[in-house]
């Protein structure tokens, strides 16, 4: 099996990686992890079908690598048709595979593991291995006579399956929520996990940071971070309303162990404004190592926030940053510009709530820019343009580093992905 891993999405690896280990299925499996696809050669393709006969390439991406994988995925085509197809299994999963599973597969991958993969993975490699059908797997999506046929995927919970991988030393911030009820139509998250937001238990939090003290205890501390659509509402029956005994709870446990960090509503895992407050502020000052907290306000305008589906105001936005400031927290504000329908008013507007916000010294900004996503509601529209003046004005009141971000490249890689056709 051959694991194709890249930078930006190694997380995605890890718990599939530690699945396979702790399952007894595949005790004996080789298994090869290719970070340079200069090492997929045609005669390095042969090798592995000289040695083993049968190998699986498995691939995981986000929609913005898809142009990339394109170019590597003929290349794999070329060789291994020349070997035999009928030897090699090529398998799609992650947020662009599940969003456009139809597209995928025309890419050439013979199946989309469609959603969260650890289960439906896993038993497609087993169905591999022992030659039963694997078209009958679980959480898989194949073509059939031209037509796309998903098969209904195993419930699970976050419990079942670590995050970690100790044998190929994949240690990744600890995914303690998964899913997210809001729907906001520019993001992926809902729509690949489903509107329930799942929740790893403390017990389970526990195994983990245990897991990372012990590989990670020849350092000076060890800082456990985490995975989450909104750390906020961590522990919440809902997803919605912020459960703030459910995370001091989780905080002051991990607090416990000796020698430990603990960093929470920072990058992964921000927080929505709604869900932060005075008292959520003074826990996560009272617990935490991280000085700043990371808070998505997304728009200054209620207008483009309504139709972000987004959940909250402009105002929750000041109420949660004037919490934190008073509990002594830095705060870095996510804004999204260039949404669709965007209007130079909407855009100016935004400009103004930070140019208020940054008057605070605590305060920065930190800038996105619009990017179609496959299987949201909005894959198909075009950003709004942004107004030059805007531009400088929101330039001329961040400078000195208050407000930062990957705009000039996200703006590339927005018109990159609304060029491209397979």
């Amino acid at each position: 099996m051959v694991l194709r891993i890249f930078k930006q999405n190694w997380y995605s690896f890890a718990p599939l990686l530690g699945a396979l280990e702790s399952d007894k299925r595949f005790g004996t499996t080789p298994i090869s992890i290719i970070r340079d696809a200069r090492v997929l050669t045609e005669d390095g393709i042969r090798r592995m079908f000289e040695e083993y006969g049968r190998v699986v390439f498995a691939y995981s991406f986000f929609t913005t690598q898809t142009p990339i994988i394109l170019v590597e995925l003929k290349k794999i085509l070329g060789c291994i048709n020349q070997l035999g197809r009928e030897n090699f299994i090529l398998v799609a999963g992650g947020p662009h595979a599940t969003g456009d599973v139809r597209g995928t597969l025309e890419m050439g991958f013979d199946v989309v593991v469609v959603g969260p993969g650890e289960a439906s993975f896993l038993d497609l490699i087993h169905n591999i291995q022992v030659d039963n059908p694997i078209f009958n797997t679980p959480g898989i999506a194949y073509l059939l006579n031209n037509e796309v046929v998903t098969n209904k995927a195993k419930e699970l919970s976050l419990d079942e399956f670590c995050g970690f991988s100790e044998k190929f030393d994949m240690f990744p911030p600890i995914e303690i929520s998964r899913g997210c009820p809001h729907g906001c139509k520019y993001c992926e998250v809902s729509y690949i996990f489903g509107r329930k937001m799942l929740h790893r238990s403390l017990e389970s939090v526990k195994k983990h940071v245990e897991a990372y003290q012990k590989r990670f205890r020849n350092r000076r501390s060890v800082d456990i971070r985490f995975i989450s659509p909104n750390s906020l509402c961590y522990g919440s029956q809902d997803g919605k309303k912020a459960d703030p005994k459910a995370i001091e709870g989780l905080l002051r446990t991990i607090k416990s162990y000796d020698n430990t960090r603990v960093f929470f509503c920072t990058f992964p895992s921000e927080g929505r404004p709604e869900n932060f407050d005075e008292e959520v502020a003074g826990i996560i000052s009272e617990y935490c190592s991280n000085k700043t907290v990371a808070i998505g306000a997304q728009s200054g305008s209620n207008r483009i926030l309504k139709l972000m589906n987004r959940g909250h105001s402009v105002e929750d936005v000041y109420t949660a940053v004037d919490c934190a400031v008073k509990n002594g927290l830095g705060v870095s504000v996510d804004f999204l510009l260039g949404f669709p329908s965007e209007t130079r008013e909407d855009q100016y507007k935004t400009y103004e709530v930070i140019k208020n916000l940054l008057k605070k010294r605590e305060v920065k900004a930190r800038l996105h820019y619009f990017i179609p996503l496959v299987g949201t509601p909005l894959a198909k529209s075009k950003p709004a343009p942004l107004d030059k003046d805007m531009l400088r004005d929101l330039y001329e009141i961040g400078r000195g580093g208050k407000i930062w971000g990957l705009l000039d490249s996200q703006m590339k890689a927005s018109k990159r992905i609304s060029d491209f056709q397979i």
